[in-house]
């Protein structure tokens, strides 16, 4: 079972310091106390080690503590187990000169955090999340492409790419225009966009099935994507044709916007509830946090049986999903046989895990 087993806090939002050992028999931890004693901050701390912005997605400058802006000395360290194997991971929050930089290590020798997504990735659900599902074409994007990247590793190397060779396309667009190396990079960048296409359809494919398969007792929601010019029927030399000539054809277009007008970005996706009928822009909220939830543990089994090794964190779980439904809930995060992070205003909300769980009282 994958598992933080100790965590240490220093300068971290509202924990100026913040030390914790949890016991090894516990699979569900709750975090609980009143709102602003810092629970979602203390989830929010192990999931940087993730995600460049963690939960919230703030910037650096957030994670400082007010009343030190002027001193950087934070860091959060975590001895996390996996079966048996043990890593010490931390990270450094410092200033170079007038930047702020985290820097991330194993064993205290420093290590890039796709590397460490490779041993361990943390996955959460958070009110922060709601707009996920009415919210424009960006932030669904977004929110699916993170997903992916903890999947595929080749993923983060064909978005890398595309972002490399859109900055070289423009620079060039705006002052040599030497044709020669633009089509070089075009056909780069055509055959960049169909990787990105072919693998968020195929991710969609595989969780849309496990939804079908694992989750009949949650939330009957499909991810689907919408594109003109992408046909699921073409060869894979067709389709790059394609978006060669639309890259081509938009030149002029995009020396004088300053932008890429065709892309990655247009791709369009749909979670389309299955129960209504219809995009989850159109339900109700609560029907909008469960789509989300279902969404969520289906990512997480595809984990699981793809043998990654991750930790759930649920921050203000219960809003997610009625007294009802959070016993399923708490049955089906138990199959995945990892930790799981709870966060809550009352120890009562946890009534269903209450003999089995480690409980942590924030004051």
């Amino acid at each position: 079972m994958a598992r933080v087993a100790t965590i240490k806090i220093k300068k971290f939002k509202s924990h100026k310091e913040y030390a914790l050992e949890i016991d090894s028999n516990h699979q569900h931890i709750i975090i609980y106390g009143d709102n602003g004693v810092g629970k979602t901050n203390l989830i929010e701390s192990l999931s940087f080690f993730s995600n460049s912005k963690g939960l919230r997605g703030d910037n650096l400058e957030k994670i400082l503590p007010e009343q030190d802006l002027n001193i950087v000395d934070t860091k959060v360290e975590s001895k996390i187990f996996l079966n048996t194997n043990q890593y010490d991971f931390s990270y450094k929050i410092k200033k170079d000169q007038e930047n702020l930089k985290k820097d991330f290590y194993l064993n205290d020798k420093e290590i890039t955090l796709p590397k460490i997504k490779e041993i361990i990735s943390f996955i959460w659900l958070s009110p922060y999340m709601d707009k996920i599902m009415y919210e424009g074409q960006s932030i669904k994007r977004s929110f699916i492409d993170k997903m992916i990247s903890q999947n595929e590793k080749i993923f983060n190397l064909s978005l890398s790419s595309y972002k490399k060779n859109i900055s070289e396309r423009l620079h060039i667009l705006k002052n040599s225009k030497d044709d020669k190396w633009l089509n070089i990079l075009e056909k780069k960048l055509a055959e960049d966009i169909y990787e990105i296409f072919y693998m968020r359809r195929n991710y969609a494919k595989k969780i849309n099935q496990i939804i079908s398969e694992k989750l009949k007792e949650f939330r009957d929601v499909n991810i689907r994507y919408e594109n003109k010019l992408f046909d699921d029927s073409n060869e894979k030399d067709q389709n790059i044709e394609i978006f060669l000539e639309k890259l081509k054809s938009n030149r002029e277009l995009d020396e004088i916007t300053k932008r890429t007008n065709f892309g990655i970005n247009k791709d369009e996706i749909i979670f389309f509830d299955n129960i209504n009928q219809r995009n989850t822009d159109s339900c109700s909220t609560g029907e909008q946090k469960s789509s989300l939830l279902t969404i969520i543990l289906a990512n997480c089994w595809k984990l699981k049986k793809e043998k990654k090794d991750f930790i759930l964190l649920l921050d203000e779980a219960t809003s997610h999903i009625d007294d009802q439904n959070f016993e399923k809930l708490v049955a089906e995060v138990e199959k995945f046989d990892t930790q799981i992070w709870y966060t809550g205003t009352s120890k009562n909300l946890f009534q269903v895990i209450e003999n089995k769980g480690f409980f942590i009282h924030l004051q």
